[in-house]
């Protein structure tokens, strides 16, 4: 929302997001990682996005160290 508020442009591509999961995308310098955001009952449903969203937790985890 930030990008698109200042660029008119989104700063992550509109492609599938498991394309994109692998991508480093830097945002004025800044590395932009695209995950899944599980909220309510889609996290019972979807559980290979589950596990992908843990290891794109993980791998930021990583980033911050």
């Amino acid at each position: 929302m930030i990008t698109k508020k200042a660029t008119k442009k989104n700063a992550i591509p509109a492609v599938s997001t498991y394309k994109l999961r692998s991508s480093e995308i830097y945002y004025k310098g800044i590395r932009v990682m695209p995950s899944y955001i599980m909220t309510g009952g889609n996290i019972l449903i979807e559980k290979s996005k589950v596990t992908m969203a843990t290891e794109d937790i993980a791998a930021m985890l990583k980033i911050i160290k």
